[in-house]
């Protein structure tokens, strides 16, 4: 087994079980969206579920704004919302994946281990079993961007008994496979950005100038067209993204990559940073090219 580049794994990384190691591995080729949605639904698979479903909302505070929802259940699932809408407000992501980190059983089979929930509740994990999700296990997913949460959930026609041995049997496997293919699925879905949004090569480069904070005139200068074109180009960007404004398109610009994260952003020559040593000692070492590095200060 080698790493996507060809480098042969050494034994200091086979520890994992050979089914999450097999995984990571193959995440790591991954260059698509679609590359690790297929990985998901291929892991879940080869352990009997049938079932994967997978929703990432951009502000859960504002939980219903979905950002993307993929799924393997069939397209029934969307006929049972619009005839049962309110059972929007009892899904997993909605009760628990928005507030919580823990993973949680779900389905049918573990409604006794439920506690007292409300009819709609237990409606939407009946309709759950119809399609198929009898017993699953969902798992909560950050990111880094403050208020972003997902979750995701697999699962299947088991009974109780059965997923119990399939959890103890695999159960690291899954939530740690889950949330490394998150990451890299978020980190895939920024950089089709581009691509989704469908966004020409100059509307990108007007695109990453906003985000360098250049104004108008300046920018109408480094691309050498007129001041009218470039508000015209930012116009047709914003229809293309949905940005209200200048400050979204900024953003816009950071999220997808094409400017640098000025959280991350490298202080001129400075090699450190923020320090934080076992023995209390905190502040910041400043070490620039030909200079002693300064004592960290207390």
């Amino acid at each position: 087994m080698t790493h996507f580049d060809g480098t042969a794994l050494k034994g200091t990384e086979k520890f994992i079980p050979s089914r999450l190691l097999d995984f990571l591995v193959r995440l790591e080729a991954t260059i698509t969206t679609e590359d690790v949605w297929d990985l998901i639904v291929c892991l879940a698979d080869g352990m009997g579920l049938e079932v994967v479903d997978y929703v990432y909302a951009t502000d859960f505070r504002n939980w219903e704004q979905a950002q993307f929802i993929r799924t393997t259940i069939d397209s029934r699932w969307f006929d049972y919302l619009r005839r049962f809408p309110h059972i929007r407000h009892t899904s997993a992501f909605r009760m628990h994946g928005c507030r919580y980190l823990t993973p949680i059983m779900v389905g049918e089979e573990y409604l006794d281990e439920m506690g007292e929930i409300s009819e709609d509740r237990r409606r939407h994990v009946r309709i759950g079993a119809e399609m198929g999700m009898r017993a699953g296990i969902s798992i909560p997913l950050r990111m880094g961007d403050p208020g972003q949460a997902a979750l995701i959930t697999l699962g299947g026609d088991l009974d109780r008994a059965d997923f119990d041995a399939l959890l103890e049997r695999h159960g690291w496997t899954i939530h740690a496979a889950m949330l490394s293919a998150h990451t890299r699925y978020t980190e895939l879905f920024k950089l089709e950005f581009i691509e989704r949004n469908q966004l020409t090569d100059k509307q990108k480069e007007m695109l990453r100038l906003v985000g360098q904070g250049l104004m108008d005139k300046q920018i109408a200068h480094e691309l050498g067209i007129s001041f009218s074109a470039v508000r015209q180009r930012m116009a047709t960007v914003q229809q293309k993204t949905g940005a209200q404004n200048r400050a979204d398109l900024a953003a816009l610009a950071a999220r997808a990559g094409l400017v640098s994260d000025p959280l991350l952003r490298a202080h001129g020559d400075d090699l450190t940073v923020f320090l934080c040593t076992g023995d209390g000692k905190t502040g910041t070492e400043v070490r620039r090219p030909g200079a002693s590095p300064p004592a960290a200060a207390e």
